[in-house]
């Protein structure tokens, strides 16, 4: 079985975006238009991620690295809603600026209706009767869930709203691709606005944490306790030790290593192996323990032998 690619859409009611703009706020932009008003005259009707547009879906810009997708969602006939903070790296792209884009997509959401996309799981799997699978959850061929694992359950994103934290509904769902492995008690949660991916093959231990639109590469390893901030990308082959925390939107790259109880929270190159907090090269890390147990021992003072 080849699990379906496309995320669970998430459907609003059809509605102008002149008129989302007069109950939110912003202003439309194009400096390709002299008018500004480029999307003058779309509708919205529905919510999408910027890497998976379709038509007259409404998708957030939320940090720069994504703004090489702003053209195609564009041409895929989506409008981008972006803050102030990066229009000028849209170029002639046009968009609807707004000061908090995060709470009106979270405004949204609560009145939004997401498919159900979830399929059978694929031949040969081996789910535990006391793990939970969630709805918009697809599970492929071969995949091993253990017990009290909690599959597809909502993402922990918040934004600060007027009377304070509110809940943003996480419709994107899962996606575990064939011959995947889910140790007893880990947890990958479901995505905002496109699914939350383990790729073919990635093995995770007990007690491991995907947090929300995270992205685990093919058969990467993440061993007991590894907890994954929303949106991290683990790449292809890589392993993670015991422990390690990687803070979201962070890039692993393909083959790096991790060490055991690392706190990453930069981009890892593709092959690299880091260790410590923050961590850093392997090598480097090393020398720095071994240049602090020195200045340990020299500051120390000597015990006097008791008469």
């Amino acid at each position: 079985m080849v699990v379906r690619a496309m995320p669970s859409r998430i459907h609003l009611d059809p509605t102008p975006l002149e008129a989302l703009l007069g109950r939110f706020g912003g202003r439309l932009v194009s400096k390709a238009s002299a008018t500004g008003n480029a999307t003058s005259g779309a509708h919205v009707v529905g919510l999408a991620a910027i890497a998976s547009p379709w038509p007259e879906a409404l998708v957030p810009l939320s940090r720069a690295e994504y703004v090489h997708h702003a053209a195609n969602a564009v041409t895929a006939g989506a409008t981008i809603i972006v803050a102030e903070r990066l229009v000028a790296r849209l170029g002639d792209v046009p968009a609807w600026v707004h000061p908090d884009p995060s709470l009106v997509i979270a405004a949204l959401l609560l009145e939004a209706r997401a498919e159900d996309q979830s399929e059978p799981a694929g031949e040969g799997c081996e789910i535990h009767p006391t793990a939970v699978i969630y709805p918009r959850v697809r599970i492929g061929a071969r995949v091993h869930v253990g017990a009290y694992a909690v599959i597809g359950a909502p993402g922990f994103g918040f934004v600060a709203g007027p009377s304070g934290l509110v809940h943003v509904p996480q419709y994107g769902g899962v996606v575990l691709e064939d011959d995947v492995w889910i140790g007893s008690c880990s947890t990958v949660d479901a995505g905002t606005l496109g699914p939350t991916r383990v790729r073919h093959g990635a093995k995770l231990d007990a007690h491991v944490h995907v947090g929300h639109n995270a992205d685990v590469g093919e058969h990467a390893v993440l061993c007991a306790q590894v907890g994954l901030a929303g949106s991290v990308h683990v790449g292809r082959g890589a392993m993670l030790g015991g422990q390690a925390g990687v803070a979201d939107h962070v890039h692993i790259g393909d083959g790096a290593k991790v060490a055991a109880k690392a706190g990453v929270i930069g981009h890892v190159p593709a092959s690299a192996v880091v260790a410590g907090y923050p961590a850093v090269g392997h090598a480097k890390w090393l020398r720095g323990l071994a240049a602090t147990y020195r200045a340990t021992t020299r500051r120390a003072p000597r015990r006097r032998t008791p008469t």
